[in-house]
């Protein structure tokens, strides 16, 4: 199970007015017009984090009103996919077969090898567009350029809010047709606070734990459910930065599921994904967090979350082919070429081709917004600190000093 991030405090939540969520279940069912979407999980889990945004900071004034906004919306959507639902039936019948998990940690790669899975033409992947206007379902209607830039509009602004993280993760200037990780999708059931969602909240946000793993993919399913009615029939392609802790309640979700995950040395993932980490909550937070403070912490707390996820007998599941990262940057496309071997998948030359391009348009290279260089020194961190924490996990993977 993954550890909780710390609470970052600027203040005590008694020097504000808090939330008011009956107001906030009240308006949101006005602005959806779904009065009857309610149900007593999805109350619980959004009082839940209602309670946690007000115990964490001071809120007042503007930034007070831009907060109840994000959590306005983000609950009218969720009531408006219930009521979807609700009327058509037909969506539940959907069958989700052999999804394709992306799985591991961030700064690993896993990116790269979701938008090259994205580019088989048999497969579907979940956009930005699709987790910030899923309603009415894209097999119902139409889906109007205007509907995909409206919500691009918002990609824009977490950008705007956040000078530099284009240079990281590069990938966003997709707009509205940006794929998203599955921890999105639960912030969507009010189980995750991820920040592409609820970035003006001004504190580190909460993160799923093994306690509501099997509820939040049972919505991560009926998403996908959604996103699929009257479509096409093609195979799913996702992921997320959190499935690793959480297989057995994965498999259950989707015993058919395929997953790779790549390795990669934690000396070269711990600085990077601080240096990110920073990026977007120090803006998110008016740069009040100590991120020297933090570093430790956060390496620690992964560690044994870690720890005690390679204990796991479904590390070793056949369903899941372990990738090492510099075989992945060394080429690419053998790494999906030989999944789609020891899955029996079909590939094809279309397919092949198709990476081919994606991997030479000047549109996706990694530098097209310049180079950051990765430090440790800004997190408080060492290479023996790092090496310590992560000495089982590189001893399994052949990572690091072990390689």
């Amino acid at each position: 199970m993954r550890s909780r991030s710390p609470d970052i405090r600027t203040g005590s939540a008694g020097d504000g007015t808090p939330i008011d969520v009956e107001r906030l279940f009240h308006s949101a069912g006005i602005v959806s017009g779904a009065f009857d979407a309610l149900d007593d999980g999805l109350r619980g889990r959004v009082e839940k984090l209602v309670s946690w945004v007000n115990g964490q900071v001071v809120m007042a004034g503007e930034r007070k009103e831009e907060v109840e906004l994000q959590l306005r919306k983000l609950l009218a959507t969720r009531l408006r996919l219930a009521a979807d639902r609700k009327r058509i039936p037909a969506i539940a019948e959907e069958r989700i077969e052999r999804p394709i998990f992306v799985i591991g940690f961030a700064r690993t790669g896993t990116t790269l090898i979701h938008s090259l899975l994205a580019e088989d033409p048999k497969a579907r992947a979940p956009l930005w567009w699709h987790t910030h206007d899923p309603s009415p379902p894209p097999g119902e209607v139409p889906v109007v350029p205007e509907r995909i830039e409206y919500t691009g509009k918002e990609l824009d602004r977490l950008v705007a809010q956040t000078p530099g993280l284009l240079t990281m993760h590069p990938y966003w200037d997709k707009r509205g047709h940006c794929l998203i990780e599955d921890e999105e999708i639960f912030t969507l059931d009010f189980q995750n606070a991820y920040p592409t969602l609820l970035y003006r909240m001004p504190a580190l946000a909460m993160i799923l734990d093994a306690g509501n793993a099997r509820e939040a993919y049972g919505f991560h399913r009926q998403f996908l459910q959604h996103l699929q009615w009257n479509q096409e029939p093609k195979h799913w392609v996702v992921k997320g930065i959190y499935h690793q802790f959480v297989l057995e309640e994965l498999f259950e979700a989707y015993p058919d599921a395929l997953c790779i995950w790549p390795h990669r040395d934690p000396v070269e993932v711990h600085p990077s994904t601080m240096a990110i980490t920073a990026v977007l909550y120090g803006a998110i937070t008016n740069w009040q967090m100590d991120f020297r403070e933090l570093g430790p912490a956060f390496v620690q707390g992964i560690a044994q979350s870690v720890a005690q996820a390679i204990e796991s007998p479904f590390v070793d599941d056949p369903r899941i082919l372990h990738v090492d990262f510099r075989e992945l940057v060394r080429d690419p496309i053998a790494i999906v070429r030989k999944a789609y071997g020891r899955w029996g998948l079909d590939y094809g030359p279309e397919f092949e081709a198709r990476m081919q391009a994606w991997l030479a348009d000047p549109a996706n290279a990694p530098d097209r917004y310049g180079r950051y260089h990765y430090t440790m020194e800004p997190y408080g961190l060492t290479r023996e600190m790092i090496e310590t924490a992560f000495e089982g996990y590189c001893q399994r993977f052949g990572l690091g000093k072990f390689a």
